[in-house]
Order: structure tokens, then sequence, then C-alpha cells
């Protein structure tokens, strides 16, 4: 299973691609919505985990325009925000489910686990 993780934090993006890799995945990074937007379309992943908050193109932004790709718009994708789901409107219903910051691993492979099992 291949997941793609997008976020500019290289800190974030290395500790996480530890983590779910010592649990079998295969991790891809992006680290602007941008790039993401492009490493989906060129490997499908089987599942984003998606910073909302980035440069060049915001998660929820990227989120609209995979959204609108028939060919990645049946990936589940997983926000990473510091606010409420709910603060974000409309774009909530881009997600398939929410990583409130600050969170734990613990936290976010059940979720992961969850959603590429659907």
């Amino acid at each position: 299973m291949r997941i793609l993780i997008v976020d500019d934090s290289p800190t974030f993006l290395h500790a996480a691609s530890d983590v779910l890799e010592g649990k079998g995945y295969e991790v891809e990074i992006a680290k602007n919505g941008e790039e993401g937007i492009r490493m989906a379309r060129k490997i499908k992943p089987d599942l984003i985990i998606m910073d909302i908050e980035m440069p060049v193109k915001k998660g929820d932004e990227a989120a609209r325009e995979i959204r609108s790709d028939p060919d990645i718009a049946h990936i589940p994708i997983i926000a990473m925000t510091s606010v409420s789901p709910e603060s974000l409107g409309e774009d909530r219903k881009l997600f398939d489910d929410y990583l409130v910051k600050p969170f734990g691993f613990d936290d976010m492979l059940p979720m992961v686990r969850n959603l590429i099992n659907k």
C-alpha cells in the first residue's frame, strides 16, 4: 500500500515516513500542494495525508483539484489541520478524515488502516 504525505515540514515528513514505513507502507512525499497534485497523478497512491497550511498551494486547494480529476478523485485524503474541521466550511467535504494538530502517530495509524482497507 502506497501513501503520499504532503507537508512543508521536513521534520514531520521524516518522522511520519519512518513510522509508516515501519508498519509496512510504501511512502512518497511532496513538500507543497502543487507537488502533491503532481505526485498523486503520477503514482496514484492508496491514501494521501495532507497538511492544510503550506506554501505554493494550500492543502484545501490541492484537495479541490484532486477531487476534480476523475483519475484520482477516489483517493482518500486525510487533512492535517491546526484548526477544527468545521472551520474549513464546505471544504471539509473534500477530506475523508482529519488529524487536528498536535496529534500523535497513535492517532494517525488507525485512521490510515481504516481508510486504506475500505
